[in-house]
């Protein structure tokens, strides 16, 4: 499958800067977002009507949710094309098995493929991509793809888009934890710099220890560029996912619950290392 004709539906903080790396590796890229705009100096061409996407080999959808990512598809589909559709969305992986029926039905090729690094691994092309689908198309695609980051094939459709909603509950979950754990021992006397150096030479060490703790919170900068919003809603997303599989006491519903009642207590759109402000308050 030759690829040469990119469309990116989706061009807000990851969008804007996933879709000019497809652009360095000699790919034509049309972008389209009904309110972001990216710069011409991005290489990517912004198109105002989704009509210029006719004749195009790859569309990639890059929104906040799985329910416009098939509006959207379904708007595509009205224009009988036949493009290969690839959802990097963080989106419900029961959504994007509903939709896949309809593309099919309709002969149109069809991938979940998540991300997971934030806009700093975006920026170097340093994603974790996690692939649902059909593997056949994901080796036909993969170099596409390969330049956003590695790509790591999970199972069948939907499948990439649940495991990222369970690696963003693992990592909330972590943060949580994180959280406590630094603010209790500032209270009792302990310097944040021996905190992190002890934790992360220790078993205690995770994601939120080794790359958040030191830049964000401790810092004050607070601005690691993912909001507390789409991390609530990934967690939805996993939760409700867990009690389906698995059972409903579910350790994913008190984390949930944690994130719901401290988005009540910060301001809007707060990005999701702004937690912590919440433990300087209280102690």
């Amino acid at each position: 499958m030759t690829i040469k004709n990119i469309g990116f539906i989706g061009l807000g903080a990851m969008g804007s800067v996933m879709a000019p790396l497809i652009v360095k590796s000699g790919c034509k890229v049309l972008g389209y977002d009904i309110k972001a705009k990216i710069d011409k100096s991005s290489g990517v061409k912004q198109v105002e009507d989704i009509n210029d996407f006719i004749g195009l080999d790859v569309i990639i959808f890059m929104l906040p949710n799985g329910r416009i990512v098939s509006e959207m598809a379904i708007k595509l589909l009205e224009m009988n094309l036949k493009s290969v559709f690839i959802d990097m969305s963080s989106s419900d992986p029961r959504e994007t098995q509903e939709l896949g029926k309809k593309l099919k039905n309709k002969g149109v090729k069809f991938l979940d493929a998540p991300v997971s690094g934030g806009v700093v691994r975006a920026k170097t092309g340093d994603l974790m991509i996690m692939a649902g689908g059909d593997k056949k198309l994901l080796e036909e695609v993969n170099d596409l793809l390969s330049v956003m980051g590695k790509v790591q094939f999970a199972g069948p459709l939907g499948s990439g888009h649940a495991i990222k909603a369970l690696n963003n509950y693992v990592s909330a979950a972590g943060l949580i934890a994180s959280f406590e754990a630094l603010a209790t021992a500032r209270s009792f006397g302990i310097e944040p710099e021996n905190f992190l150096k002890i934790i992360n030479g220790a078993t205690g060490k995770n994601n939120t220890t080794e790359v958040k703790l030191d830049k964000y919170v401790i810092s004050e900068n607070f601005n690691s560029g993912f909001s507390l919003d789409l991390m609530i809603k990934d967690v939805s997303i996993a939760e409700k996912l867990i009690k389906k599989l698995i059972y409903n006491n579910s350790l994913s519903e008190h984390v949930s619950n944690y994130l719901l009642e401290s988005q009540d207590k910060l301001l809007k759109k707060a990005d999701h290392t702004e937690i912590y402000k919440i433990f300087k308050k209280t102690l």
